[in-house]
């Protein structure tokens, strides 16, 4: 991500507070914007220790259960996001145990804002569900919970990797592009008409280290490491969410249309995720994590 997301900013404190938490013995080589590849391939290359640490997203290609991190309205608002989601979580607890089998240290979950999806200008915007999403060809990740997700939606999903939006959203190779925070918009600025901001899940990122580098600091440099990102991660639940209301208004300034849902279509677009990815996500994480998500989010 560019400098203006929080990834940089919350990289930028967790660097200065170690260099002086360490007496400048400690430093990072810092690579913003995906110059060592594609996020993807950034994830893989943490887990097999070629890189030492990354922010990232959920990666089902490594372990199918981390795509509970996008289970659809789960949160309600950034409250119960912290609160589900954020240090000392239930889901931090259940996330440092995929990550652990990853071969990855979670050193903490970082919240971005609640998502919606983008269509390119000369496409109708969908507004009513499934109906008005028939044919509306929706860019999703290449994990298999996202299909499951636009199907139920009415829209064809089309799995493609992040480097590759811009280009398709130009040649209108696909319409739109699910899971987008408001912060990641105006990224494809050129080619919107709107965002339809759906509040579908509540995206929080995970920052890992690779665990035998990790394990192989001295006591003292982990506890350094450890409070550094400690402080960085609770400086970022605790101003993430006044940068939703900034980004919506530059959003609006560019000329795109952020569009709410009434309530009665908010409703039946949840309904459908919800029917769609809850039985398929308790089968792969099991009954008991479901149950204890669900009475988190106060659903039991």
């Amino acid at each position: 991500m560019d400098s203006e997301h929080i990834f940089h900013h919350v990289s930028q404190r967790f660097s200065d507070r170690l260099e002086e938490l360490s007496g400048g013995s400690f430093t990072i080589d810092y690579h913003p914007g995906g110059d060592l590849g594609d996020w993807t391939s950034i994830t893989e290359q943490v887990a097999q220790g070629a890189v030492q640490m990354t922010m990232t997203w959920n990666h089902s290609e490594l372990d199918p259960r981390w795509d509970v991190a996008v289970l659809g309205y789960v949160a309600s608002d950034w409250q119960t996001g912290r609160a589900i989601y954020g240090p000392g979580s239930v889901m931090d607890g259940v996330y440092a145990g995929i990550m652990n089998d990853l071969g990855m240290e979670l050193l903490g979950t970082i919240p971005t804002d609640f998502t919606g999806f983008v269509v390119r200008k000369d496409v109708a915007v969908p507004v009513n569900f499934p109906a008005d999403a028939a044919g509306f060809k929706m860019r999703v990740p290449g994990m298999p919970m996202a299909i499951e997700r636009y199907n139920a939606t009415g829209f064809s999903p089309v799995p493609m990797a992040f480097s590759e939006v811009h280009t398709a959203l130009q040649t209108g190779a696909i319409d739109g592009r699910a899971y987008s925070p408001p912060s990641e918009v105006l990224m494809f600025k050129d080619v919107l008409s709107a965002y339809v901001f759906t509040r579908e899940n509540f995206e929080h990122t995970f920052w890992v280290a690779n665990k035998d580098w990790f394990n192989g600091l001295t006591e003292e440099q982990q506890g350094w490491l450890k409070t550094a990102a400690t402080e960085a991660v609770t400086w970022a639940w605790e101003n993430a969410e006044a940068e939703s209301k900034v980004w919506l208004d530059k959003i609006r300034a560019e000329g795109i249309e952020v569009v709410e849902l009434s309530p009665e279509q908010l409703a039946t677009y949840r309904d459908l995720v919800v029917a769609a990815e809850y039985p398929y996500m308790e089968a792969i994480i099991g009954k008991g994590t479901m149950d204890q998500i669900k009475a988190a989010a106060g659903m039991n």
